[in-house]
């Protein structure tokens, strides 16, 4: 009961920080259905180099300053200080070196990309990547400095600006038949990160501090917060995607289906990085200030808030399974309920895990998530290799679901243990 008595006594700050927030995500689920347009207009083998572009992208993403992102939003909400300060001019600065690396190397190798995926035309994809990596980087910097304010009302307009001008590019395109390249999404891209980098800055004009100077050892801090997120994004990168790896070598015709009940039950997923975006600097602010015997209710609330919030949609997907696939993609996967019913119940587990690798991470242990990722591939790669050649796509979605458990089992029992310690 404390819970929602806590919740209940902190509405309206909810409401002022949460709904923002919600709203900014929602702007990636809007996206998700314009992608299906996207994929309805382009030709096979246009789409078929955007999905490939897609997935280079990420890795060039996440490599080009990516994973100092977070370091930049743990480190920088600890405070109000010449050490935050500091700390977070390291972070940008690091940032920015990471994202013009990557871009070199996209260019750079742009012949071997080329080469290894030959039968496809990835003519002047490797620039359009690289162009895509450093404005991101650039749109996305101020963008954490809003955040480690809980300026979420500023953030939600950047997003709506920048989705606005993306998906307007792209639907001018679509409407008058014009969309015929990946080339023209990412330009599209291109254009809409600039525009959010300019609003960003504009909002977060204030919160620049070049005056307080860079530090050796304020980059090493951020280096090491950094290469533990690194080595944690790269295993959930690869744990993520090994259920649809092999479902293409060993059942191929179970892929669609399993993407198709993946995707839906992924909708979820909004309110939980809607609430991240305001618990890890939260908690990283209190357990620098010492308040930390009110992390763990704080924590327990919000995941008591998220698991409210999804229940619905939830309940949906366990109970009406074939019909909603039925409505969403005109009876097209309903034979693969079982899967969309196993997905979406297992939403109810996902807050836990995840609400705890940040609080992980925004008390100092990002370790913490990343051996639950490993704990969580682990798992799933030994469950996929016996479940998919017996049960297909419910053989992954099963393995999907142990190995969700399991790792937000361990993270919640050892990040509420490290808490408690520390406390004593």
């Amino acid at each position: 009961m404390s819970h929602f008595r806590y919740l209940f006594e902190v509405r309206h700050t909810l409401i002022k920080l949460g709904l923002p927030a919600l709203i900014s995500r929602s702007t990636l689920a809007i996206w998700g259905v314009l992608t299906i347009f996207i994929i309805r207009s382009l030709p096979p083998e246009a789409y078929a180099i955007y999905a490939v572009a897609k997935s280079l992208e990420m890795f060039g993403v996440l490599l080009g300053g990516g994973f100092i992102q977070q370091a930049i939003l743990k480190l920088a909400s600890e405070g109000d200080g010449l050490r935050e300060k500091q700390l977070a001019n390291s972070g940008i600065l690091m940032a920015l070196c990471f994202a013009l690396l990557s871009a070199i190397l996209l260019i750079a190798g742009g012949g071997v990309i080329g080469s290894f995926y030959e039968p496809l035309d990835l003519s002047g994809i490797p620039l359009m990547l690289a162009g895509v990596v450093v404005t991101g980087t650039l749109s996305g910097l101020p963008r954490l400095l809003l955040l480690t304010k809980h300026r979420t009302r500023d953030v939600m307009i950047s997003d709506i600006v920048q989705f606005l001008v993306r998906s307007g590019i792209v639907g001018i395109l679509l409407v008058t038949g014009t969309l015929k390249t990946a080339h023209q999404i990412f330009s599209a891209m291109i254009v809409s990160n600039l525009v959010a980098f300019l609003v960003n800055s504009w909002f977060a004009r204030h919160q620049f501090f070049p005056s307080a100077g860079i530090r050796m050892d304020r980059i090493r801090s951020v280096m090491s917060f950094s290469a533990i997120m690194l080595g944690g994004s790269m295993a959930n990168f690869i744990y993520t995607r090994t259920d649809i790896l092999m479902l293409g070598k060993i059942a191929p015709n179970d892929v669609s289906a399993y993407g198709a009940s993946r995707s839906l039950s992924g909708l979820i997923m909004m309110v939980i990085t809607a609430a991240n975006m305001i618990l890890l600097p939260y908690v990283s602010r209190m357990w620098r200030q010492g308040k930390k015997k009110l992390i763990l209710s704080r924590v327990w609330s919000t995941v008591l808030l998220a698991e409210l919030l999804i229940l619905p949609a939830v309940v949906l997907y366990v109970l009406f399974p074939r019909q909603i696939l039925d409505f969403v993609y005109s009876g097209k996967y309903s034979g693969s309920w079982n899967i969309l019913m196993i997905l979406g119940a297992l939403s109810l587990v996902r807050p836990l895990g995840s609400f705890f690798s940040a609080t992980a991470s925004a008390i100092g242990k990002p370790q913490y998530s990343l051996y639950s990722v490993i704990i969580s591939a682990v798992v799933n790669v030994s469950l996929n290799i016996y479940l998919i050649p017996k049960w297909g796509g419910f053989g992954a979605a099963v393995a999907t679901t142990a190995a969700v458990i399991f790792g937000a089992a361990w993270i919640v029992l050892v990040t509420s243990s490290y808490i408690r310690s520390s406390v004593q």
